[in-house]
């Protein structure tokens, strides 16, 4: 008889694909978290703290419940928690700083709702984290992006760069084009290292098996760019116009790229391989089709950030993406066996050679 498996054994084998991707997936955020903890000190690690115990203690306890097994072996929890508290201030501005009962909050909303009904990690139809963020944002807009400015490395402006491009300001020139790569804006607490965010994406195309996910950010950015420089809202009015020189466009492609958590979620949130279609093309059309929600739900949200209510937009479109896989699939099928490349019986290449 062949030797038992102990189930601890099994359990690591079953879930090996998916902890390397959690695993890889926390590496890639931890410098983000660094960059939080350098602007506002201990409020970002506790933050941090917090949510993270919060989706995993969440995890543990429903999953025992519902499907009496645990389910933290592959650190999908902990990187729910960290994307939510990258997305969340570090401290707020208004006068009750309760930063943390909110990354609380989004953390249990996106384990209990959007992934444990579903069963688990490779089944919830939603990212979770961008389902916990889009749950703060509708129900505290004002306590969500109440930032405040770091006393480490102060801001270029008084305010973030989203609400300053709502108002057709535009803050990316050459002098501070600097500041804002490296973070000095106000903002999320792990959002803003835009260079660093760029760094990542870079690692991914390089890494075998985050290539393929990656199309899906690469179109969510190209979609952004190509409709922020198409129709800009640098300005002076914050209204989107067909009409600008050369600089406003630019500008504009610039803020909308480097405001609020928009290229975070493009990396990090949107790559999902639960969710993505296989082929590369299907993929990097429904990262173009998020980016264009998302800078649509700007210009005519009432929310300061949107990105996360395009990625939910974006997952609920997957069975469209699906079918046109299926479908261009199925005419390459057609077209080899036409061509006598892949001929069943009756369909050889004998037979269209005598016609």
């Amino acid at each position: 008889m062949p030797e038992e498996i102990p189930r601890w054994r099994a359990r690591l084998a079953d879930n090996r694909e998916a902890r390397r991707w959690n695993l890889t997936s926390l590496l890639l955020t931890l410098p983000l978290l660094l960059v939080g903890y350098y602007n506002y000190a201990g409020d970002a690690l506790r933050v941090a703290a917090v949510a993270v115990l919060t989706a995993a203690a969440t995890e543990f306890v429903a999953g025992r419940l519902i499907w009496k097994r645990r389910s933290l072996d592959d650190f999908n929890a902990v990187a729910i928690g960290l994307w939510i508290a990258c997305m969340l201030p570090a401290a707020t501005a208004l006068p009750a700083n309760n930063a943390p009962l909110y990354a609380i909050a989004g953390s249990m909303f996106a384990v209990l709702v959007a992934k444990i009904p579903f069963g688990g990690t490779a089944h919830a139809p939603f990212t979770p984290a961008a389902a916990g963020f889009a749950f703060l944002t509708v129900c505290f807009p004002h306590r969500v992006f109440a930032y405040l400015p770091s006393e480490i490395a102060p801001p270029l402006h008084g305010r973030s760069l989203a609400l300053l491009l709502q108002q057709g300001r535009s803050v990316v020139d050459g002098r501070q084009l600097a500041g804002v790569l490296l973070g000095q804006t106000m903002g999320p607490m792990g959002t803003g290292g835009i260079l660093m965010i760029a760094v990542v994406l870079l690692v991914m195309f390089l890494l075998k098996e985050r290539r393929g996910p990656a199309f899906a950010s690469l179109g969510f950015v190209a979609a952004v760019a190509l409709l922020a420089f198409l129709i800009p809202r640098a300005n002076g009015t914050g209204v989107p116009s067909i009409w600008g020189d050369m600089s406003i466009r630019l500008s504009s492609v610039g803020m909308e790229l480097c405001s609020g958590s928009l290229l975070f979620a493009a990396v990090f949130l949107l790559p999902d391989p639960a969710i993505l279609p296989g082929r590369w093309f299907t993929r990097f059309g429904l990262g173009a089709f998020a980016g264009a929600l998302c800078i649509l739900l700007r210009y005519i949200g009432s929310f300061e950030e949107s990105v996360c209510f395009a990625i939910l937009l974006a997952d609920a479109a997957m069975p469209l993406f699906y079918r046109i896989q299926s479908e261009i699939h199925q005419v390459k099928s057609f077209r080899e066996i036409i061509m006598g490349h892949e001929a069943p019986d009756g369909w050889g290449g004998e037979e269209m050679e005598a016609q």
